[in-house]
């Protein structure tokens, strides 16, 4: 059992689930990204952006709080054990010098949304832009370069790289 679902307390009196002073809502993925079937294609893609913003933003203080006792790859452990106890699906991540890459299997935004005409993991895209960041000490760029629910492959890919080595492959 992961750390995470050890730590996860369900207060059925209060309505609520919590891991500390974080609190989880769960939620079956068709439900969250069946609602983006409800909306205009640029509202989709609205939504989605605003969704890898939160993820990155608020689940970057979870990042955080892992990497004031995991830093360098034990972080990636942790969020990739805590990605797997949360039902974000099965993480691999391999670092690079300044770069960061993911590949997810079984992501639930993927297989709630179903076929896409575009990538639509965007809130696995925030949390790897956190820990990206928080690994190169540095504002990054993360891109979603496959997704299970756009190509026919069984995979979602994404890659972090730091904004400074961005910078310099552009540069003649």
């Amino acid at each position: 059992m992961s750390a995470i679902v050890r730590r996860l307390v369900f207060d059925t009196a209060a309505g609520e689930i919590r891991d500390g002073q974080r609190r989880y809502v769960l939620i079956r993925p068709d439900v969250l990204m069946g609602a983006l079937h409800e909306l205009d294609g640029t509202t989709r893609q609205r939504v989605l952006e605003a969704l890898a913003a939160s993820s990155e933003r608020n689940g970057g203080r979870s990042v955080h709080a892992y990497a004031r006792t995991d830093r360098g790859t034990a972080l990636l452990d942790t969020m990739c054990e805590t990605a797997a106890g949360l039902g974000w699906g099965k993480w691999h991540m391999t670092l690079g010098p300044d770069r960061l890459d993911l590949t997810v299997h079984n992501s639930p935004f993927a297989q709630g949304h179903g076929k896409a005409a575009r990538p639509v993991c965007a809130p696995i895209a925030g949390m790897l832009g956190s820990v990206a960041a928080t690994l190169f000490e540095g504002p990054v760029l993360v891109e979603e370069i496959g997704c299970a629910a756009h190509a026919a492959s069984p995979v979602c890919r994404f890659v972090a790289r730091a904004r400074s080595a961005v910078s310099s492959e552009t540069q003649p």
